[in-house]
Parts: C-alpha cells; sequence; structure tokens
C-alpha cells in the first residue's frame, strides 16, 4: 500500500501535459501588476495562446514579435506572454526582474498582456521544461497544441491550428 501511494505521487509529479488534458487554471498577477484568473478567461470559450519566455532566452526574443503578428490576425482569441522566473539552468535560478521584462516588451514593441510567473508555479503547472514553449488552450478548455522551442517557420503550425477555429465558426 506504501509503495502504490508512493509511485502514484511520483507519476503525478512526472507526468505530462498532453494534447486534450483541461488547461490547469492558476491565478498569476500580470506586469502591470493586476490580477489574472486563468479561471475567468476559460468561461469566455475563446482559445487561449500561451506563450512561456524568459528575457534571457534568445529564442523567445524571435518568437515574441511573431507572435504579436499572429494575434492581429487573430483579434478574437486571447494570446497572453508568461514570463517565467525562478527555472534552473546550470544549476543556477534564473530570476526575471519586472523593469527587465517590461523594457523586453517594449523593444520589441509588442502589444501582448505579460503574466509573471515569478516563481514557475505556472510553467510547472503547464509542465513546461523548454523556452519559448507555446500552448493552445481550445474553446471547450483543453489543451489543443503544445511546441516548444523556435525557429522561422514554427508560427505556421500556430496558425494552422487557429484557422481550424475560425473555420469551426463558420
Amino acid at each position: 500500500m506504501k509503495y502504490s501511494i508512493i509511485l502514484t505521487l511520483l507519476s503525478l509529479v512526472f507526468s505530462e501535459l498532453k494534447v486534450g488534458d483541461p488547461a490547469p487554471t492558476f491565478y498569476i498577477r500580470t506586469l502591470e501588476e493586476k490580477n489574472f484568473f486563468m479561471s475567468d478567461t476559460l468561461k469566455h470559450d475563446k482559445p487561449i495562446i500561451l506563450s512561456f519566455f524568459a528575457t534571457w532566452c534568445v529564442p523567445c526574443r524571435e518568437e515574441i514579435p511573431v507572435l504579436d503578428s499572429v494575434r492581429q490576425e487573430f483579434p478574437d482569441m486571447k494570446f497572453y506572454l508568461v514570463d517565467v522566473s525562478g527555472l534552473n539552468t546550470n544549476r543556477k535560478a534564473m530570476i526575471e526582474d519586472s523593469l527587465q521584462v517590461a523594457n523586453m516588451i517594449s523593444y520589441l514593441k509588442v502589444d501582448m498582456l505579460v503574466l509573471m510567473d515569478l516563481y514557475g508555479k505556472t510553467a510547472q503547472k503547464y509542465a513546461v521544461k523548454e523556452l519559448p514553449t507555446l500552448i493552445v488552450i481550445d474553446p471547450e478548455g483543453k489543451i489543443s497544441y503544445v511546441h516548444t522551442g523556435y525557429k522561422k517557420g514554427d508560427e505556421n503550425g500556430l496558425i494552422s491550428i487557429l484557422n481550424g477555429y475560425v473555420n469551426e465558426k463558420k
């Protein structure tokens, strides 16, 4: 009995978030220090796009302006940048500074709401192990797409998924 409980707990800890899984809810503060509740956002029955990033992540800096362009093509969908702090790289916790995040967003000239994952708890709920990580949540609140890393052209997969939602509405 004791071993089965331990194994169950270990499987929960090491489980991966998969396409089709319900999107985890969370509470977080925005870069502007406002409250954000994912549970409220899920009630709108619209696709949600989360991009987990950090200021020190070079591919993230490349992906974010592209995401902003995609966001402009799909104004009925909700796009959020999730700045992840506390990730370990080379045994050192990388702490994100809100001023540094604000400066980067300003420099990139993007207009998306930035959520501040100060302790990496939201990234943990979404099983983020690499940055950037892009997650699409369908209108029913289920994970429909997960992509890690970024190289030019990766946005085409996202656009294809989002076009599917537009075509469903017709």
